[in-house]
């Protein structure tokens, strides 16, 4: 390649067509670049697990509570309503003609107009009372009569079917109340009361007639509303638990970002201590070194030689003295000047300048051909983080193995992708690796990647770590915006 400094490394080229592979699915992933997911924080859902059982205990306790209350009034008022019907159904069974209605059941006519008197009877005490139905029937259920339009004189009672316990009890000589049921959405609870004729020859009085007393589907209106009551306080308490939920959700989130913005400050302060106490005396030696190289190629020059290696002395001593500059503003919210670059250019050269060290330790770098359109920012910056990047590649696969870089554009972003065949990134939020003095390294300072993500956050874009799919290593982001101002440039071949 021409520009290549002599003796340098080849850099391995892979051909790969633009978009393709694994960087089109990067570009689908990331079509916002500074989204960070929807993924819960792993610091979080112990607190969100713990708020969930306790609602369920909450839920499960309102719910035992309202159930029991609802079960309690409801047996309460069966006992009461069985009462009344009984109280009714007595009565009437004491107060009837037994035996006018006995000669009725054996087919004697002459108690026809005692049944008749005793229907219209029904009539006047069922509205009054406000009951269902007051029905008088034989003992094999022949109905005599009924002020249920349903029951016709001389037909069999259908609803002895449903309540035969009752039914057989009365017909037994006992008075008896149905259990409270449903039929057809209704509430429905009846009494059967005998009419006992005495009869000289028995020793026990004969069961002359059955008399059923039901109550009134409008008595169990208040037992309905009980009912949607219990449900609708439920569901109250159930929304409640949510909002509440959403609040201490909402409350446990400014927490955390106020304790992470206490812990960036508090770091942003011990790392103002510690490099200002030492920036003198890194910048004495760099503007030491700066002089020797500028003196090497003033003798190179007076031989009539240039060696295009001593001309990165100067540039690598002018970029270690912007970060040194950039370490001492950490955490400043001052805006850096930027121009207008074509990114594929800095990556080029960052790994034409590593491609020397990193063959020596068996790493080889293979850059696929890049888009050449435009960036804004700083371009030494930018090389700081592609550096600081692969210098973790490198670091991760201790065997040796290849370090690819890939690019895509796409939504208006430049996509550039550092892989590597290490060990992948350790377990835990990839987002813990961006704190300050977060480092895995024996010897590292922890603030390589926090400052490659504000150097390229500053830049408008933004950088993110994962492992790769396949397994076999980790991955890389960045993204930046195109600058549109910018002409766009050939790839590079």
């Amino acid at each position: 390649m021409a520009g290549d400094p002599p003796g340098s490394p080849a850099i391995s080229r892979v051909v790969r067509p633009a978009g393709a592979g694994y960087g089109r699915k990067v570009m689908q992933d990331t079509a916002n670049p500074l989204s960070t997911g929807g993924a819960i924080p792993p610091s979080r859902r112990p607190w969100i697990l713990g708020a969930v059982a306790v609602y369920l205990v909450i839920m499960i306790v309102v719910g035992w509570g309202l159930t029991g209350f609802y079960r309690a009034a409801r047996d309460r008022l069966d006992d009461t309503l069985g009462q009344r019907l009984l109280a009714v159904a007595q009565t009437l069974a004491a107060t009837s003609d037994a035996q006018s209605i006995f000669s009725v059941t054996v087919g004697d006519s002459t108690g026809d107009e005692a049944v008749a008197a005793l229907g219209r009877r029904f009539r006047d005490l069922g509205a009054g009372l406000d009951l269902a139905e007051i029905t008088l029937s034989d003992p094999d259920g022949v109905v005599l009569a009924s002020t249920a339009g349903s029951l016709v004189p001389g037909q069999k009672n259908d609803y002895w079917a449903i309540d035969s316990d009752a039914v057989d009890s009365a017909r037994a000589g006992h008075p008896a109340a149905t259990r409270l049921y449903t039929l057809q959405g209704s509430y429905l609870k009846s009494a059967y009361a005998p009419i006992l004729l005495e009869v000289p020859e028995l020793d026990q009085p004969l069961v002359a007639a059955v008399i059923t007393v039901s109550g009134s589907p409008d008595f169990f209106d208040a037992l309905a509303r009980l009912r949607r009551g219990a449900l609708l306080t439920g569901a109250a308490v159930l929304v409640s638990l949510l909002v509440l939920g959403v609040f201490l959700y909402r409350i446990q989130v400014a927490l955390e970002r106020y304790r992470a913005s206490i812990l960036r400050q508090e770091n942003l302060a011990a790392m103002g201590r510690m490099t200002a106490g030492i920036a003198h005396e890194i910048r004495n030696p760099l503007g030491i070194i700066r002089g020797a190289g500028q003196h090497l190629q003033e003798v190179l020059a007076g031989l009539g030689r240039r060696d295009p290696i001593a001309d990165y002395i100067p540039e690598e001593v002018d970029r270690l003295d912007r970060i040194l500059s950039r370490y001492l503003a950490f955490g400043s919210e001052a805006p850096t000047a930027g121009e207008t670059f074509v990114a594929a250019q800095v990556v080029d050269k960052v790994a034409h300048l590593l491609a020397g060290e990193f063959a020596a330790g068996g790493v080889d770098i293979a850059v696929d051909p890049l888009p050449g359109v435009w960036v804004r920012g700083d371009p030494l910056r930018l090389r700081q983080t592609v550096m600081n990047l692969m210098l973790n590649a490198r670091d991760a696969m201790t065997g040796g193995g290849s370090i690819t870089v890939t690019g895509t554009t796409g939504n208006g972003n430049l996509e550039l992708v550092i892989r590597d065949e290490g060990c992948g990134l350790p377990a835990g939020d990839p987002e813990e690796l961006f704190a300050p003095f977060h480092s895995r390294k024996e010897k590292g300072s922890g603030l390589g990647l926090t400052l490659s993500r504000t150097i390229v956050r500053e830049m408008g874009g933004d950088l993110r770590l994962r492992n790769r799919s396949d397994g076999c290593g980790s991955e890389a982001i960045i993204i930046l915006p195109v600058h549109e101002a910018g002409a766009a440039a050939p790839a590079k071949e």
